[in-house]
């Protein structure tokens, strides 16, 4: 007996047509039972509205309801007959084949795996590696399985395709068989099945995929009651077998007219052949094309805009072929005041309690201070180290030791003194004391690590993964046990459902046959929870009904009457297998897999339902994906006639048409009219300066520069005080080199061999002192790239070496060094009134035999450019600053003509040192005038409005004076 097909025809949404047969078939007057049915759909969402249906019909009828059991296709195989066995679950199934990989002849398993993972048990990365291949493998026989196939199978048809090519000449005489090697392979992954299988056999388990098999072989399948297969039209082979010893209680609903009967097996699935070849045409008027994501979601707007109110946002669907586009299409109907919910929700990686377990996990296993940093920002270990009594602050301090220090682990030991560092110190304290549990030899609360400590995992780290369950729920229970979640806020709701997930996946891997638990560390259990929950999705929740976003496939069932479906592009819609490397094209086709054929016919057959007559569907075609790389429109756009394929090819691949300006969407567009949002309107406004309370009445002499590059950002920096902090740095940034090498000259400059004529001992001197400071500021292990711009450093103070040498036997001596005139402070006198002048100089040097004095600034810049080219632009003063250091020499009671000059240390070797300052007395004067021409503004308090565009190198203040914010003012 074959199954019984009912075609619903597509004149009413799917799921409406499927109410009204199950009402006429099995529902009597007054009583609407169905308990005695199964229902199977593709999907949970169609399955859900389908009951929706159901209860909806029966109210209108007033009917008593009684549900039927609704399954999805996934779901079925185990009603249809009685497991003997408990079964594997995923993981262990991955740990059975990773174990069966391991215990296997390694000399014949590297014939087809050419690079095995490790066997050492100290290494960190072999488990995860042999635990991968594993998981492969079970892809691999999952898949075949879906179709009632065994690795030997594969055997078969690749010994069914060399006999081919035999007979048919196709190996020529003496070549080999292009067979061979594959035959090797498959039957080597057949052995290696036989083993995986015989070991679950010894744990009394059994494989999901294999048990359905053995039920079909063995003519188990049974169903007491009608089974109604609603929408699925595209059915593995294994359930095809399964339902076929059942045919007499199935009957599938076909959303499809009567006429499309040659379109269908006798299963109610798609005949790939015959949708090659059918025709689909979409209206043109329908098309919508759009640049990229951002473009998309407007003009999805535009497109709800257009409806005018007429439909409720529960009568309105987005498809997302391309599901990616999601934050910028929410975001846009955000905006419009639309609710949205895009139905399968958030996965639990985007969830805070997923996010601190892979930072603790990384900090456990590296010591890294960016792991380190990340972990101790994480807003819940925040809010512990509060509860735990510690001080808020210490983030700042965190900052300001890695600025200062650049470290590369945070592992106990500290390279500022204990009352510098008793903040983080005791942060440091109470998160050993946290994860002492699971990294006793790492983490120590009573005390830091030794410096000789080795930094990667310890063989005796590695313990049996059930070891490492008890501590991390009890981590869990320390830092959320006392908490109240409010679950009508998203994120706590994430956290609250990501808490309840871990707990189970613990009882999970608590339930792990003994034989099979691995020795991992803590670090990798931890590594393992988050990889087993990534991928869990929480369902979005919404107060309002809203309108969907539902994915590709679940589109043919949809009921919305307005349906607005984005990304009808290359290689969303039909996607396809791109290059297995096991199973090939070909191959997956002479199996009868899943293959492009099929995806074709699959994603056909949902274009031919989304043009129903009930529906007013519009499509969205886009030139670029989120990368910004060109898409090609959907192939089914040019299934169609010639003459219409003739038109879209030149439509869509011609020369494209310049975009007409859309006006950006706002407001209610459901239940009043859409507004524009005019410039005038949304406009984002840079903070005015306020008052000061009292006048400046200090300047340093860099800060006149910055004045004149930008006024407002001058009161930015040195009136408000407002500094850049971060920790992205991964090496010396161009001030922090600077700062190095000036306190090495520096010392130098007060060191016994300041007079020294001999260049050895200059750089012996030099060397000693550059040796020491990186000591004090990055300890004995710094970062890679720390120790190249040191070493870089030593080249330019070598050449520093001979010059200073040749300077000093030339007369001159070092005066001063290192200036910073707080006891005797400089005065700028601005009509009448002082403006007190704050800097540093680098040194002064004095000539015994001419009576010349210069004063001197190192510059380690990479470019060594001349005093000339930083100071003056073309004939304006760009900056002041060693016009300026004559005026604070007046301090030290120096009078008399002095000369102004660099001394370069750059990266280019060929350049001479000592680059002078060669401006007239009459040009000095003139930086004096612009000096005397800031001062009085800076009195008048003129530090409005910002420079446009922003001046070079002015990053740091770039978001408070939106730079490149579109509608500021």
């Amino acid at each position: 007996m074959t199954i019984q097909r009912i075609f619903l025809g597509t004149n009413r949404p799917a799921l409406h047509l499927a109410t009204d047969y199950l009402f006429g078939r099995f529902a009597q007057p007054g009583q609407a039972d169905f308990r005695q049915v199964t229902l199977v759909l593709p999907g949970g969402r169609a399955g859900r509205r389908l009951l929706e249906r159901l209860i909806d019909e029966s109210k209108r009828q007033n009917a008593r309801f009684t549900p039927p059991k609704i399954l999805t296709v996934g779901q079925l195989p185990e009603q249809l007959y009685q497991s003997k066995k408990p079964f594997a679950d995923d993981l262990v199934q991955q740990l059975v084949w990773s174990e069966t990989l391991q215990s296997f002849d390694p000399s014949a398993l590297q014939q087809v795996i050419a690079e095995l993972p490790s066997t050492a048990s100290n290494d960190s990365y072999a488990w995860e590696h042999w635990l991968a291949l594993g998981k492969l493998m079970q892809g691999l026989h999952r898949e075949l399985a879906s179709n009632a196939l065994d690795f030997s199978d594969v055997v078969q048809q690749l010994d069914a395709w060399s006999q081919q090519n035999l007979a048919a000449g196709d190996v020529a005489a003496g070549a080999t068989d292009p067979t061979i090697r594959e035959k090797e392979r498959w039957a080597l992954f057949s052995q290696l099945q036989q083993a995986y299988l015989a070991r679950l056999d010894r744990l009394d388990l059994w494989d999901r995929q294999t048990a359905r098999r053995i039920a079909i072989d063995r003519n188990e399948c049974h169903a007491a009651q009608p089974i109604l297969l609603v929408g699925t039209v595209d059915l593995e082979g294994t359930l095809r077998q399964m339902l076929d010893q059942v045919s007499h209680q199935v009957t599938a609903l076909i959303y499809a007219p009567s006429r499309w009967g040659n379109r269908f097996d006798s299963h109610g699935c798609l005949e790939p052949a015959t949708w090659q070849a059918a025709k689909l045409d979409l209206p043109d008027h329908q098309l919508i094309r759009a640049d990229g994501p951002i473009d998309q979601a407007e003009s999805v707007a535009q497109q709800i805009a257009s409806y005018q109110g007429r439909l409720r946002a529960d009568q309105i669907t987005v498809g997302l072929p391309d599901e990616q586009i999601v934050p910028q299409l929410t975001r846009q109907l955000d905006a419009c005041k639309l609710p949205n919910r895009f139905g399968p929700g958030l996965t639990l990686a985007h969830s805070r309690v997923l996010r601190m377990l892979s930072d603790l996990s990384e900090w456990l296993a590296t010591s890294s201070y960016e792991a380190f940093a990340s972990l101790v920002r994480h807003p819940d270990i925040e809010m512990w180290l509060l509860e735990m009594g510690v001080r808020p602050g210490w983030i700042d301090v965190l900052d300001a030791y890695y600025r200062d220090h650049l470290p590369a682990k945070i592992d106990g030991t500290w390279l500022k003194s204990e009352e510098k560092t008793q903040s983080l110190r005791t942060v440091y304290q109470r998160l050993a004391q946290l994860t002492a549990s699971l990294a006793p030899l790492r983490l120590k609360p009573d005390g830091p690590t030794p410096d000789n400590a080795s930094s990667t995992s310890q063989p005796s780290e590695r313990q049996s993964l059930d070891h490492h369950l008890a501590p991390i729920a009890q981590l869990l229970q320390d830092l959320y046990g006392q908490r109240t979640f409010q679950l009508d806020q998203e994120a706590e709701r994430m956290s609250w459902q990501a808490c309840r997930e871990v707990q189970q996946v613990l009882e999970t891997l608590a339930a792990i046959p003994p034989s099979l638990m691995p020795q991992i560390t803590a670090a990798e259990g931890l590594q393992l929870i988050g990889r087993l929950l990534d991928n869990v999705q929480v369902p979005a929740r919404s107060e309002k009904v809203p309108i969907e976003l539902v994915g590709w496939l679940e589109l043919p069932l949809d009921d919305a009457p307005a349906l607005v479906v984005t990304s009808f592009n290359q290689p969303f819609v039909p996607t396809s297998i791109q290059a297995d490397q096991f199973l090939p094209g070909t191959m997956r086709t002479a199996l009868g897999l899943e293959d492009n054929r099929r995806r074709y016919a699959r994603d056909a057959y949902a274009v031919s339902t989304l043009l129903a007559p009930w529906r007013n569907t519009s499509w969205i075609v886009a030139r670029r994906n989120m990368q910004g790389d060109p898409l090609a429109p959907s192939r089914l756009l040019f299934a169609t006639s010639p003459e219409k394929v003739a038109l879209r090819a030149m439509q869509f691949f011609g020369p494209a048409k310049p975009a007409t300006a859309r006006t950006p969407m706002a407001g209610d567009l459901i239940t009043s009219s859409p507004r524009a949002t005019s410039p005038n309107q949304a406009t984002f406004e840079v903070p005015q300066p306020h008052p000061l309370t009292e006048p400046l009445t200090s300047m340093s002499v860099t800060s006149f520069a910055q004045y004149m590059a930008c006024p407002y950002r001058f009161y930015l920096e040195y009136v408000l005080g407002l500094r850049h902090v971060h920790d992205r740095a991964t090496e010396l940034d161009g001030a922090a080199f600077g700062t190095l090498a000036h306190y090495v000259l520096e010392q130098f400059g007060t060191s016994e061999q300041r007079d020294a004529c001999a260049v050895d001992k200059i750089t012996k001197t030099l060397n000693q002192i550059l040796d020491r400071r990186v000591r004090q500021l990055f300890g004995s292990h710094p970062r890679p790239a720390v120790k190249l711009q040191v070493e870089q450093l030593r080249l330019r103070l070598k050449i520093f070496s001979t010059w200073q040498a040749n300077r000093r036997s030339e007369g001159w001596q070092i005066e001063h060094t290192e200036l910073a005139f707080r006891e005797q402070p400089a005065k700028l006198i601005v009509d009448g009134e002082p403006m007190q002048l704050t800097g540093r100089i680098d040194r002064i040097d004095f000539n015994e035999a001419t009576g010349k004095r210069q004063i001197l600034d190192y510059k380690t810049g990479d470019a060594g450019d001349e005093p000339q080219k930083t100071h003056r632009r073309r004939d304006t003063w760009i900056d002041l600053q060693l016009p300026l250091y004559r005026h604070l020499v007046r301090a030290l009671e120096i009078s008399g003509p002095v000369e102004l000059a660099y001394i370069r240390l750059p990266k280019r070797i060929d350049l001479s040192v000592l680059a002078k300052a060669n401006w007239s007395e009459a040009e000095l004067e003139s930086a004096d005038e612009m000096a005397y021409q800031i001062v009085r503004q800076v009195r008048e308090q003129k530090f409005w409005p910002p420079v446009k565009p922003a001046p070079r190198y002015s990053e740091d203040l770039a978001a408070i004076c939106m730079d490149g914010v579109f509608g500021k003012k």
